[in-house]
């Protein structure tokens, strides 16, 4: 089955890798809440869980950082790894997730405040079996340049979701119409090929790095959300229409919330240079 999907086809069809991304929630003005943003993977290599207060999700800048915590990863027998702060409110761990395990993390603030996200099973992902790029010319659709395409497989089995990331000359592509994450319902089971997975062009000389991840539902349903209320409302520095909550639960206090998402993925890596 030949598949070339869109970026605007993905979004119809219903995604801790790097140490260098930083994810931060915008929210309405109100009450100060705890965000949290942390991805583990069965990768080797640092990653990290970075905990803050209410800011623009989008917005790279510095945001007010939660420092001093108790932050611990567990697995479904019980802690498995407590992070370290490497920095102010961001914590490191390098443990490798395993296929088929779930896991989670706790929180303690200095202040007393507890929280955990819900538990999340680390899911094998399908690997990136090639990828490619193609010149075009200026259209009323595309810009002239480079674009980059991969293939891959889609295992046999309903209810698989993905996400991708893409990295140019190692710069994190972090802006809205950059996240990129789909579901299976439409290509259970089929091979996909010259799968368009650029949205913007690239350069002679430019590196170009994708990394294929599996996410969970809930996961999925959070990019959803998070792209409805930024992508597609006014400026991109607007601010949502209502809080975003992602899978992390105050202990004891549940009318008071956290924000943001703790997941876990397995990934595949593919890179290339246009030349």
């Amino acid at each position: 089955m030949h598949i070339k999907i869109s970026f605007l086809i993905l979004l119809s069809l219903f995604v801790f890798t790097s140490c260098q991304d930083v994810i931060d929630l915008d929210v309405p003005d109100g009450d100060i809440q705890l965000v949290v943003d942390g991805w583990l993977t069965n990768q080797e290599g640092e990653k990290q869980v970075l905990l803050s207060t209410t800011a623009n999700y989008f917005n790279n800048t510095e945001t007010p950082r939660v420092t001093g915590a108790l932050v611990v990863l567990h697995n479904t027998n019980g802690a498995v790894d407590t992070l370290g702060e490497k920095e102010p409110g961001v914590y490191i761990t390098e443990f490798v997730g395993q296929v088929g395990e779930t896991y989670h993390i706790y929180i303690r603030t200095t202040a007393g405040d507890e929280y955990q996200s819900n538990p999340e099973e680390l899911r094998p992902v399908p690997a990136i079996t090639d990828i490619f790029y193609e010149y075009k010319e200026e259209t009323i659709f595309e810009d002239e340049g480079y674009y980059v395409s991969i293939n891959t497989n889609e295992p046999l089995g309903v209810g698989d979701h993905y996400r991708w990331k893409q990295y140019v000359n190692g710069e994190f592509l972090n802006e809205p119409f950059d996240l990129l994450y789909a579901s299976d319902e439409f290509v259970d089971g089929n091979p996909i090929l010259n799968f368009e997975i650029t949205t913007d062009p690239l350069e002679l000389g430019d590196h170009y790095r994708i990394q294929q991840l599996s996410i969970s539902e809930e996961a999925f349903e959070f990019f959803t959300q998070l792209q409805l209320q930024t992508a597609f409302i006014g400026s991109l520095f607007d601010s949502p229409p209502a809080a975003l909550d992602g899978n992390i639960v105050r202990l004891g206090q549940t009318e008071k919330k956290a924000l943001g998402y703790f997941g876990v993925s397995a990934v595949s890596d593919k890179e290339i240079v246009i030349k």
